[in-house]
């Protein structure tokens, strides 16, 4: 846990982008900014008691994945969301970003960017520095 306790915004994520993200999370605190970052360091067995005491009072949660489930949440997200199932105490969002596909950088602005679209309407998956527009060229016929 890294500022959760007073955080309003909250980056869950694993491995090392999570430095980049502590850097972030003291930059906005500068700023009076109330961000944080929980770690996951072990996806099984998953965490869920130290999840949600983490992160039951945060208001809005940003799930950071460099993996994705075709049709689904991503992995990380997917847990998430099913810690928080049924509980009377949850964020009331809980977003799912994906970043670093393709062994791309996640950077200091990736993680504003996330931060900065994490809002009150809940996103199914966001991708993070993908360029659409390559994608709609390559494959539009």
């Amino acid at each position: 846990e890294y500022f959760t306790k007073d955080a309003s915004k909250v980056i869950v994520a694993m491995g090392s982008v999570c430095g980049t993200i502590k850097e972030v999370v003291d930059q906005m605190r500068k700023k009076g900014k109330k961000v944080g970052l929980l770690k996951i360091i072990t996806f099984r067995p998953f965490p869920c008691v130290q999840v949600y005491q983490a992160l039951k009072n945060v208001s809005q949660v940003a799930v950071l994945d460099k993996a994705l489930s075709l049709g689904a949440m991503s992995p990380l997200a997917v847990e998430i969301k099913a810690t928080f199932c049924g509980k009377k105490r949850a964020p009331k969002v809980i977003s799912s970003f994906v970043a670093g596909l393709g062994g791309r950088d996640i950077t200091s602005d990736s993680i504003r960017e996330i931060f900065r679209k994490l809002t009150q309407k809940e996103n199914h998956q966001e991708f993070i520095d993908l360029k659409p527009e390559l994608l709609r060229e390559e494959y539009a016929g």
